[in-house]
């Protein structure tokens, strides 16, 4: 496993070296994507929407909303605002931790729901395949009264 780890990050790290595109986004870039993957509250997918605003160099604001699937009897919708603080690792390859507010909507099969609000913490990395498209992937744990849990996922997003 550690292995196929080190050749993944190799690949990655030199995939970065000769990417097309700048990065480290600057003031006033924006981006819309899609994002999904993995919630460990209830072990089942999510998907969700999100968009980036970089209003200063370094610091860009990042809403998103999601649904995560049901599994084990739980599913939630998902209200997320958080902050990054991207950084360039090398041409066409940022990355960035998070902070942010969280709100989540948890219904349960049997009956009831949990609405809590808390905050997350994570990172993650883009790479910019183009000037106008780039790939991310994420990380974040959502620290909540009851309903603590991560979120790993991947997404994709147009850059304007």
């Amino acid at each position: 496993m550690k292995k196929r780890f080190a050749i993944t990050g190799a690949i990655l790290g030199l995939a970065a070296l000769f990417a097309p595109a700048e990065a480290a986004a600057q003031r006033g870039e924006k981006s819309l994507g899609v994002i999904g993957g993995f919630s460990t509250y209830n072990n089942g997918g999510y998907f969700g929407v999100d968009f980036q605003y970089t209003f200063v160099n370094h610091v860009r604001l990042a809403p998103d909303i999601a649904y995560s699937f049901r599994n084990d009897g739980k599913s939630a919708f998902i209200l997320d605002v958080d902050v990054h603080f991207p950084f360039r690792l090398a041409k066409g390859f940022d990355i960035y931790p998070l902070v942010g507010f969280a709100f989540n909507n948890w219904n349960y099969s049997g009956g009831g729901n949990a609405s809590r609000a808390g905050a997350n913490f994570g990172g993650g990395f883009d790479f910019y395949l183009t000037s106008r498209l780039k790939l991310s992937l994420q990380g974040k744990y959502s620290v909540m009264n009851d309903t603590s849990g991560g979120f790993i996922g991947m997404g994709i997003g147009y850059v304007f």
